[in-house]
């Protein structure tokens, strides 16, 4: 099914998925993976991916067969699939490693012991009304030893979670059949808001938290309250009230 590409460096695998299936120039099942990119970005532009050359997994997924009740839900498909790849290939490699520590934040973070490990970006490509293909960015930290002082504090590796290094290749790998699996897993739309709720039970142990919206909004002393029919976050607000998120920077600390 995966048609894989890879490159030394890129701006960024996901400006390049885009662009080509944009122009019509790429294909369902493309895989698009930089060693380095020089400009890569988070959901939000403003917002930078730091890696070392060689040292993690930058990868774009382009999916132009996408069932009609996914197509707004990629995101949530995709992060559920890293989840479990994570999961599965770090209690492959240490056996005894507590795969609870690995928890997904809404809407598709993936962190270890509350420190982020992977992100993804999901963005849909349209001609008009009909929809050319979903472009799924997905970055992990596999073998960094290191971050910028500004995330110091909020990102970690998988390899200083088990103290060893992790081939590339089997994280994509791993990813990547559990990213097939999902899209082949999740048959209703009702199936995959279950266990997008289920992953994300944890968070009602948060005795507090804020968010920033992508306008620059910022509430506080928020508690979580649930996921809605379409993956929207419930909060209760500070006064007591529920309030609804589409799209939010949540910050645990």
């Amino acid at each position: 099914m995966w048609n894989i590409q890879t490159f030394s460096e890129l701006e960024s695998t996901q400006t390049l998925a885009r662009d080509q299936l944009a122009r019509s120039r790429a294909k369902h099942g493309d895989v698009f993976i930089a060693l380095h990119q020089t400009g890569g970005k988070g959901r939000y532009s403003d917002r930078l991916w730091h890696d070392e050359a060689g040292a993690n997994l930058l990868m774009s997924v382009v999916l132009q067969e996408v069932p009609k009740h996914l197509q707004d839900k990629m995101q949530f498909v995709v992060a559920l699939a890293d989840l479990q790849a994570i999961r599965k290939l770090l209690l492959q490699i240490a056996p005894s490693f507590n795969i609870d520590r690995v928890k997904l934040k809404w809407t598709n973070d993936i962190l270890i012991d509350k420190m982020k490990v992977s992100g993804i970006l999901s963005e849909a490509i349209w001609s008009g009304p009909e929809l050319k293909g979903v472009v799924l960015g997905i970055g992990i930290n596999v073998n960094q030893r290191s971050f910028p002082a500004d995330v110091a504090s909020l990102a970690m590796s998988l390899s200083s979670v088990i103290h060893q290094t992790i081939s590339l290749d089997a994280v994509r790998d791993m990813l990547l059949s559990e990213l097939e699996l999902a899209l082949r897993e999740y048959t209703t739309s009702g199936k995959l808001i279950s266990a997008l709720r289920t992953e994300l039970e944890w968070m009602r142990s948060i005795e507090s938290f804020s968010l920033l919206e992508p306008g620059g909004t910022k509430a506080e002393g928020l508690r979580y309250e649930g996921i809605g029919d379409s993956g929207e976050l419930r909060v209760i607000a500070a006064d007591s009230t529920i309030r609804t998120y589409q799209n939010a920077t949540l910050n645990l600390l």
